[in-house]
């Protein structure tokens, strides 16, 4: 044969029941898919007596590993807020495009909104330094 084992990848089909399971399986345990779906495979194997107990200790001590610091759990308000930022930072995109020709009143709205949000809106910086004058 050839220069040593590569690993086989094994294509499963889930009904609805299993994939849920499979779902927060790997959402509880903060797993990619892969490892979420290695996971139950070892422990099955382990109860059904096919993987020693050393095997099972190294196997699921791999699997059980959660993705890496790019897995946060952003909460619902966390998600509303960037939804808005993102939403104001596009409002501000527009009178900044159209500075020259906006009002005193709309210029005033700009800047009113770019001094409430302007340490987490970027555009917000730009509004205020044409509010003053400056180039952005």
């Amino acid at each position: 044969m050839g220069a040593g084992f590569k690993e086989h990848g094994v294509m499963l089909y889930l009904d609805k029941t299993l994939y849920k399971a499979f779902i927060r399986l790997q959402s509880d345990k903060g797993l990619g898919r892969s490892y979420a779906g290695l996971l139950p495979l070892v422990e099955g194997l382990h109860t059904m007596g096919f993987l020693t107990d050393e095997e099972y200790r190294d196997h699921v001590k791999r699997y059980s590993q959660p993705l890496g610091d790019e897995l946060k759990h952003t909460t619902w308000q966390e998600l509303q807020m960037k939804t808005q930022v993102r939403n104001l930072d596009k409002v501000l995109a527009f009178g900044i495009d159209d500075w020259s020709n906006l009002g005193e009143e709309e210029k005033a709205w700009y800047v009113r909104k770019a001094k409430e949000y302007g340490d987490i809106v970027p555009n917000a910086k730009v509004v205020l330094a044409l509010a003053e004058g400056k180039q952005p």
